[in-house]
């Protein structure tokens, strides 16, 4: 199975940034753009199935991205939704390192350790989603699926399946409108075929 991994377009909280957990913030134009520039590449390639979180703003982006495609539906999948950031959610980054400082540091640093304040702990999380993908094997294999989800639960899907350690997940590149591509059964194993792909060259290169 090949997997397409998508993170959601833009949001004005992405912008600010500001946590979001499952708020439901909508796509802002810059979003609805990302989205559509991924609908439009990955119309020259058959996919068998659309996947999201079910968090209003994956969700609108995999609509755009199923655009065109005929009776092909969006399936909600709980398993990939964001984590619950409890307590941080609706404040901005500069804010949650303030505030919770050494949690923060291991959130960044150590997350197989850290459990959000009042939220999920991200093991558990990462355990959710590769089993959602782990179904999505299994009932599709041979075929080509993509999965619109979050920055940190993509991350955590990808190191698994990289076999690296839950730790360096925040080392993994995933910007807004970004695709991933992991293949699994190739004739060289299981690979990871893309990262970041789409990702602003502006926001990588800043200076």
């Amino acid at each position: 199975m090949d997997l397409l991994l998508i993170r959601h377009g833009r949001t004005d909280w992405n912008e600010e940034p500001r946590v979001m957990g499952a708020k439901p913030i909508p796509l802002n134009e810059a979003g609805i753009a990302q989205a559509r520039h991924l609908r439009d590449w990955l119309a020259q390639i058959e996919i068998h199935a659309v996947y999201s979180s079910p968090i209003l703003r994956a969700r609108q982006t995999a609509g755009i991205i199923a655009e065109g495609r005929g009776d092909l539906k969006v399936i909600d999948e709980p398993g990939v939704a964001e984590i619950d950031y409890g307590d941080w959610i609706g404040l901005s980054f500069s804010e949650v390192a303030e505030k919770y400082q050494k949690e923060y540091q291991t959130y960044l640093t150590h997350p197989s350790k850290m459990r959000v304040p009042g939220g999920e702990q991200v093991a558990k999380v990462q355990k959710r989603a590769v089993g959602a993908v782990e179904k999505m094997k299994k009932k599709h294999a041979g075929g080509r699926v993509a999965v619109v989800s979050h920055a940190d639960v993509i991350k955590a899907i990808l190191v698994h399946y990289l076999e690296i350690p839950l730790d360096a997940m925040q080392r993994v590149g995933c910007d807004n409108g970004s695709l991933a591509i992991f293949r699994f059964g190739t004739e060289w194993g299981d690979r990871l075929a893309a990262l970041n792909y789409f990702a602003d060259v502006n926001k990588i290169f800043p200076w």
